[in-house]
């Protein structure tokens, strides 16, 4: 029976140590921004890159950069602020860059396995369309308080953009396993069950 189950407990332990592994290190990185109080670099590049979109759709654009000096704001908590066309659009905090997720992504590629040729492509391809997936979701954020005034921002900040950026990774997981990772042995194992 543990023969059975060996693979399943292999993927297991493999994906919550590369998971627990990179999830400390970045917890590391960030503490030591949040010590000193200013946003950490990644953040800024999503909070810069999300500016620089707003900007070519034809908008006017400024970032406040660490705008939790201005005001208080509870402890470790530092973000950027962006402002489209003079209105507030959204503050960009940790929280909003996307890396936890794209540890998650990776660690899963990792731990399922598959050719090391396959995953040298398709991890960074991931991270940049999941880079790209969160862009969009902070743009049409802002875009929810400067066009509409809100309505609407938390069920989508909390629920609907949310969810949509992890169906996006449940594609990108269904095309590893089923037809990137390589391993032609799932494939025909897939194939033998339909048939």
């Amino acid at each position: 029976m543990l023969k059975e189950f060996k693979p399943t407990i292999l993927f297991l332990v493999k994906f919550f140590a590369i998971y627990l592994v990179f999830s400390t290190l970045y917890g590391i990185y960030i503490s030591g921004f949040d010590k000193e109080k200013v946003l950490d670099p990644i953040t800024r590049v999503v909070a810069n890159n999300c500016v620089s979109t707003a900007s070519a759709m034809g908008y006017e654009t400024e970032v406040v950069q660490d705008d939790h000096l201005r005001m208080e704001t509870e402890e470790e908590q530092t973000f950027d602020s962006i402002w489209l066309n003079k209105v507030y659009a959204v503050s960009v905090e940790e929280g909003c860059n996307g890396v936890n997720i794209m540890i998650l992504f990776a660690a899963f590629v990792v731990g399922f396995g598959g050719r090391i040729k396959n995953m040298l492509w398709f991890i960074p391809l991931g991270l940049l369309f999941i880079h790209l997936a969160n862009i969009g979701r902070l743009l049409l954020l802002s875009l929810l308080n400067v066009e509409w005034g809100g309505r609407g921002f938390h069920f989508f900040h909390k629920y609907g953009f949310t969810a949509v950026l992890y169906l996006a990774i449940l594609v990108l997981w269904y095309l590893w396993v089923m037809h990137l990772n390589g391993n032609t042995a799932i494939k025909n194992k897939s194939l033998d069950q339909n048939a």
